[in-house]
């Protein structure tokens, strides 16, 4: 057997200078990183992903971010954002496109995102797609902008969302007593798009002590009570928590199903809450 001078047989050093190699080329090799940052600033912000925000080659985020944690004395480069990745499919101008349109230009930016994310992965960049909240409760990045792209070349790190937030603003256990689950939905994953109401959900529902947790419903908070008087007494306990994990801003507000429209139609905040219905809250 023939021995190389670092003592190690011909093959083995071969071996060594393959894995050196490879290793050599895993570090090289850009990253993306999807992260949660939490419901309000970088107090509820994990550490790992300011840490990583900071060593970021491009972020990917929309411009009120950098804005929004500044207030808190936390500093997100803003030269570092390279383009806000809902512009077109999640902002004001959205809201005025048909359906068909709308898919469109998701499409156009789900494309944009992911050859700008390729790219730079190649150059060995790391690349930061940041989302409020937690990513995987209806964050848009991986159900909208990621479908498609390769698990491979990203990792997520969670974040706090406002549903833990508005629990802690509660100072309940939302899974007391003899609850059987937690639901998280919004409006419209619970009874769909349009046409007739489709309520049955909630006639199975009411069978059972639930705790349910609404996004994106304080807006339509009529239509919802409408939909749940013919299967919930009047004093079915709803909470809404605004501007969750905001120490500044934060607010709770306590009321039932026979009170909600009235206590809500107080209240000037119509997107920042969320909704928490069940015998928890009371």
């Amino acid at each position: 057997m023939s021995v190389s001078r670092y003592g190690l047989p011909a093959f083995g050093v071969s071996l060594f200078l393959l894995c050196s190699l490879v290793c050599a080329q895993a570090e090289d090799a850009g990253k993306l990183y999807v992260v949660g940052m939490g419901p309000a600033g970088p107090d509820l912000t994990a550490p790992r992903v300011l840490s990583i925000v900071k060593k970021a080659d491009f972020l990917l985020c929309s411009p009120r971010m950098p804005e929004r944690f500044s207030r808190f004395g936390a500093h997100i480069d803003p030269t570092k954002v390279a383009f806000d990745p809902w512009k077109g499919i999640f902002d004001d101008a959205s809201h005025n496109k048909d359906p068909q349109s709308r898919a469109a230009a998701e499409e156009k930016q789900r494309k944009k995102v992911q050859d700008f994310v390729l790219e730079k992965i190649k150059a060995g960049k790391t690349v930061v797609m940041m989302d409020a909240g937690d990513p995987c409760i209806y964050g848009p990045l991986l159900s909208h902008l990621l479908v498609g792209l390769d698990d491979r070349h990203y990792e997520v790190i969670p974040g706090m969302s406002a549903f833990n937030a508005a629990g802690a603003a509660l100072k309940r256990s939302l899974t007391c007593g003899d609850t059987r689950f937690v639901m998280l939905t919004s409006p419209q994953s619970l009874f769909g798009d349009g046409g007739e109401p489709k309520d049955d959900i909630l006639k199975d529902i009411s069978k059972y002590k639930t705790t349910m947790v609404f996004y994106m419903s304080v807006r339509n908070m009529k239509e919802l009570a409408a939909r749940f008087r013919p299967y919930y007494p009047p004093d079915l306990p709803i909470a809404v928590v605004y501007y969750a994990g905001y120490a500044d801003k934060q607010r709770v507000l306590r009321s039932t199903l026979a009170t909600i429209e009235k206590d809500i139609s107080a209240m000037d905040e119509k997107w920042l809450a969320l909704v928490v219905i069940g015998e928890c809250v009371r």
